[in-house]
């Protein structure tokens, strides 16, 4: 049987530093808004950090399709070759691409992914895996942390995956310099 930290899984350098640079100058000129969690309890949109949660965008950019490409290539990596087994062998689809921005001092709070909106219009399901996609390294901080203590060290252009349940709780720790740009997304 294959421990927890046997499922999560970084794709060293899946994006190019150039491919990198060219996203970050797109996302540059789009609108950012303030990340928000939804609470079960409250039944509403909540910051877990106040004025310190990073800002995210769904807005599309010229290259997004090239870039939902190289993920998708990269969860067929991960679904069917790196982890294919009888049980599991294949997902319905994955999410629109989602860029986060962590300016200085901005950080997300710990959780672990349960998406629920992304699955309750059209598409349905639950979220099985995250995805995320490191931009860029060249800030201070923002380490990305799982398990309450371990930092997964992720370079520009590396793709993180892992499966979005209640056993992978993670945060990003506050940018201390410059800004962090990452994406993420969820396969169901």
């Amino acid at each position: 049987m294959k421990e927890l930290k046997d499922y999560i899984k970084i794709y060293k350098n899946w994006l190019d530093k150039s491919f990198c640079l060219k996203i970050r100058k797109e996302i540059d000129k789009i609108k950012w808004e303030p990340h928000l969690f939804y609470s079960d309890k409250d039944k509403n949109y909540i910051s877990q950090s106040e004025e310190r949660e990073l800002e995210i965008s769904w807005e599309d950019i010229k290259n997004k399709k090239i870039l939902m490409d190289k993920v998708w290539k990269c969860i067929h990596q991960y679904v069917l070759v790196d982890f294919k087994s009888d049980y599991f062998n294949g997902w319905s689809g994955f999410t629109n691409i989602r860029f986060n921005r962590y300016r200085e001092n901005k950080l997300m709070a710990n959780h672990c992914d349960h998406i629920k909106d992304a699955f309750d219009g059209e598409r349905k399901g639950i979220p099985i895996l995250s995805i995320v996609g490191l931009l860029n390294d060249d800030f201070k901080g923002g380490e990305f942390v799982m398990f309450n203590d371990d930092i997964i060290k992720l370079k520009q252009g590396d793709i993180l995956i892992f499966p979005s349940n209640f056993l992978y709780p993670h945060r990003v720790n506050p940018v201390k310099k410059g800004t962090r740009d990452s994406f993420v997304s969820w396969v169901w």
